[in-house]
């Protein structure tokens, strides 16, 4: 009976120290491109091929990839995560860059949340991973 009782207090200490705890994004920091998921596929090959970078007070981001860049209006609380508006810069891309640009394009308008783990912002839908960004 103590032993359970002692779990569980430990149990809630360490559910209130992370929740307390929870990482935020940061502002005007690079997120470097790790990996985009395509179809449940993993894509490192796009490995830092794009950077991103929040503007908090604004709720705006912006992608830039070599040739171009996607600005980002959106909204945050908590874990949830929705973009507003995805749009690209006016120079498109090369055509061997243009698959990255609109495969990012395609998967931050499907962002319902997000989670930051250690140095790295993770991007979701209802079920699947879509980006993985690195600090």
């Amino acid at each position: 009976m103590k032993l359970s009782f002692s779990l569980l207090i430990s149990l809630m200490f360490f559910s209130f120290y992370s929740v307390a705890q929870q990482a935020t994004i940061k502002n005007d920091v690079a997120y470097n491109l790790e990996s985009i998921f395509i179809g449940g596929q993993k894509n490192t090959i796009a490995k830092d091929k794009a950077a991103l970078f929040f503007d908090i007070k604004k709720k705006t981001a912006k992608c830039y990839i070599s040739c171009n860049f996607i600005e980002l209006k959106y909204s945050a609380k908590k874990s949830k995560f929705k973009c507003k508006s995805v749009v690209a810069g006016p120079v498109p891309c090369p055509d061997h860059l243009l698959g990255l640009e609109s495969d990012l394009k395609e998967n931050f308008a499907k962002i319902n949340y997000y989670q930051i783990l250690n140095n790295k912002i993770i991007f979701f839908n209802k079920k699947d991973t879509l980006m993985v960004f690195y600090e």
